[in-house]
């Protein structure tokens, strides 16, 4: 099961439509976004019942064998919280608490130039909600079903595979020009300027933009490697580091410099790199995303040299990178005015000049959410993206970490690096921050923390099932002698 979970979640967002939905009233809209979880969800509630209608016990052991095998293949992971559980009702209150604060707090309309937006009322919280719910249903099934570390290689098996599968299509239209989407669904998705680049095309398939397919290459790109190093003690890595490495060239073709580089800083660290390293840099990766507003506020993020060392790379891709930095100073500044809970919904958190119209392009996905929940939503959200891999780094002397897991982190910490430009934010990285939630949660703490001088000897203290041995009664000393009064005793020793 966590493999079709997994499969069904990743495939439906690489081949549904965008921009395409049913938008019923009350309901969400019925999209590429809600389809495939709400399936997958359906699908696992299913099979969690006929897992409890199946589970052990004694009608279980008089079954036939074939009603046995069926039981089998209905067995899910057990789900036991041993840490954690305040930290992850306080960020879902928060998550799901904000947008009433929002509302209340945003009841006068908008007015600038020739836009007028009306006030929030509290019937637009309840549709924050929603959408927030249909956002993080994946982080939710991840972290009930794919918290395990087998099922933590099963997704990197499952990611790595699907973006192979997609490098064909990214591929032909490399070479043929991006009009899959058009063949199929009958529109193009974006702006046509934007997918010519050096002289050629970038990919943009069934995604929003040739930037999702790029960040979605290099996903796959660390997926593979993770997956190399997990299977090298089982003797059949080579195949995972040769799909890295051809994801590595299909990315290169994707022509998008951003997750070019973001691929090219975290490979080398999965393929020469110990965990602890690995753990480590992801931790630091993602408590800078989680506090990134706070140093860009106080101007501790050198990007004055970040964009001179773009210059030197492409002139172009240098001059959209700082127009992307004013547009941030813009948009942080409108979010200062209304700190706590936002602007809301409805483009309330855009800033307009004297005519109305948009002065500055909302790009990252950091600003969009504090721009429109606030710090209490951006809390809310990030602290359920980034903090699994900060808390499995301080836990890591206590917890049994595979290579998987480790790796897992990283690929995580590649898409939260592409939230700071971009909004790339997608159900592929709410899986992600799910499956390393769920592992937090759950994790067992291994030898070192139950016995500090075994783990250090590489052993487990063992543990009999049988009943203790009595232990047999001291034998009294021999009394010592008794001598007359008249006798000399014998000097002792």
């Amino acid at each position: 099961m966590n493999e079709a979970l997994a499969w069904s979640i990743i495939a439906g967002y690489m081949l549904l439509p965008e921009i395409t939905a049913f938008d019923l009233p009350v309901l969400p809209a019925w999209g590429k976004q809600l389809v495939p979880s709400l399936f997958a969800a359906i699908m696992c509630y299913t099979m969690l019942q006929m897992h409890k209608a199946h589970a052990a016990g004694p009608a279980v052991a008089r079954a036939p064998a074939q009603r046995r095998d069926v039981q089998r293949t209905f067995s899910i992971d057990d789900f036991t919280v041993q840490r954690g559980r305040v930290l992850f009702w306080v960020l879902l209150l928060l998550l799901f608490g904000s947008p009433f604060i929002t509302a209340i707090t945003n009841r006068e309309p908008v007015s600038e130039g020739f836009r007028f937006i009306s006030g929030m009322r509290i019937y637009d919280s309840f549709s924050m909600n929603l959408d927030l719910l249909v956002s993080l249903l994946p982080f939710f099934l991840a972290r009930r079903f794919l918290a395990s570390p087998e099922s933590h290689v099963t997704l990197l098996k499952v990611l790595a595979l699907a973006c192979l599968a997609y490098s064909l299509l990214a591929l032909w239209e490399v070479r043929m020009s991006p009009r899959l989407n058009r063949e199929i669904y009958g529109f193009f998705g974006h702006s046509w300027s934007q997918h010519v680049r050096y002289g050629g095309y970038r990919p943009i398939l069934f995604l929003n933009h040739g930037i999702w397919v790029a960040i979605l290459f290099t996903l796959g790109v660390l997926a593979s490697a993770a997956l190399w190093r997990d299977q090298l003690r089982h003797g059949s890595a080579g195949k995972w580091l040769l799909a890295s490495l051809w994801l590595l060239g299909v990315l290169i073709l994707c022509k998008s410099v951003g997750a070019i580089a973001i691929a090219f800083l975290l490979l080398p660290m999965l393929l020469f790199f110990g965990a602890r390293m690995q753990l480590m840099s992801a931790a630091l990766i993602a408590a800078t995303v989680m506090t990134y507003p706070i140093l860009r506020g106080a101007d501790l993020v050198p990007t004055d040299r970040i964009h001179s060392f773009f210059s030197k790379i492409d002139t172009d891709r240098a001059s959209t990178l700082q127009y992307r930095f004013n547009a941030e100073d813009l948009l942080l500044e409108r979010a200062n005015q209304k700190p706590l809970a936002g602007w809301g919904s409805w483009g309330r958190n855009r800033v307009s000049n004297d005519s109305g119209r948009d002065a500055a392009a909302t790009d990252g996905y950091w600003v969009i959410v504090i721009g429109v929940y606030g710090w209490l939503g951006y809390i809310a959200q990030f602290g359920l993206l980034a903090a699994a891999p900060v808390l499995l780094a301080f836990n890591k002397s206590r917890l049994n970490l595979s290579p998987a897991t480790v790796g897992l982190t990283v690929v995580l910490a590649a898409a939260l690096i592409d939230l700071i430009p971009n909004a790339t934010t997608s159900p592929v990285v709410w899986l992600l921050a799910g499956a390393l939630m769920g592992r937090y949660q759950t994790a067992v703490a291994g030898a070192k923390a139950l016995n500090p001088q075994a783990a250090r000897a590489g052993t487990e203290p063992r543990r009999s099932s049988a009943a203790p041995q009595e232990v047999p009664a001291m034998k009294p000393e021999r009394e010592a002698p008794r001598y007359p009064a008249h006798v000399r005793r014998p000097r002792e020793g």
